[in-house]
């Protein structure tokens, strides 16, 4: 979620939710992601990538103020790596904002409107931090699984069962959620081969937008704008 391969060399997350929140209040230099380019489709950032998701907020269906602990694990020469942060995300029908604390210090923060993906990145932040990755996984873990498949390019499709997302091109499973509780969300990115941990420490239940864990096919969805 958040361009994982970028952050082996960060140090294990410290903070508190009042650093957090300013973190989303903060000043700073921001930049512009420009607005996906079609309609009601989502395209690889790169040959044989995942979809990039730009749904709009309304689309989410609800309000969500989440506190939350991830833990990330990666691979690297050395050996499988784990790092931590804290992030916090606030959500409604106008806007999807997230900001990431590791270190004891504000990584990124981002704000989507439908429109424009508005990201601030500190200073020391690794250039490969990609804000589009850490939106697409947002939306794909949480947003209802119809607005999901409305947006994917042809050949893709998510799969939902009870307590499952799967995120498929053909027969492959490229990416795969699992809700083992209301609190708890287990994202696995088989193609990047990282995994996110994620736990809710304050705020509402984090499960997907329907209510329970898989999602529904039959849920109304308000898509307007795809990926890139």
């Amino acid at each position: 979620m958040f361009g994982l391969k970028s952050i082996a060399s960060l140090s294990p997350a410290a903070g508190s939710a009042t650093l957090i929140a300013l973190a989303l209040l903060a000043g700073g230099c921001a930049s512009t992601v420009p607005p996906a380019a079609s309609v009601n489709t989502a395209t690889p950032s790169a040959p044989g990538a995942a979809p990039l998701l730009r749904l709009p907020p309304a689309s989410l269906g609800r309000t969500l103020t989440l506190q939350q602990q991830i833990t990330v694990q990666y691979p690297s020469p050395q050996g499988e790596q784990t790092r931590d942060m804290l992030a916090l995300l606030e959500a409604d029908a106008t806007h999807t904002r997230l900001a990431a604390v590791a270190g004891g210090q504000v990584l990124a923060r981002l704000d989507w409107d439908g429109q424009d993906l508005r990201v601030t990145r500190a200073p020391w932040a690794p250039p490969e931090l990609l804000p589009e990755r850490i939106l697409s996984d947002l939306q794909l873990s949480l947003w209802p699984v119809a607005a999901i498949q409305t947006a994917l390019p042809a050949g893709w499709r998510i799969a939902a069962s009870a307590g499952l997302r799967q995120l498929r091109f053909g027969d492959e499973v490229v990416a795969e959620i699992r809700y083992p509780d209301a609190r708890t969300t287990v994202f696995a990115q088989h193609r990047d081969h990282y995994r996110l941990t994620i736990r809710t420490l304050d705020g509402q239940p984090a499960g997907p937008a329907s209510g329970h864990a898989g999602g529904s096919a039959g849920e109304p969805s308000n898509v307007q704008k795809g990926a890139r």
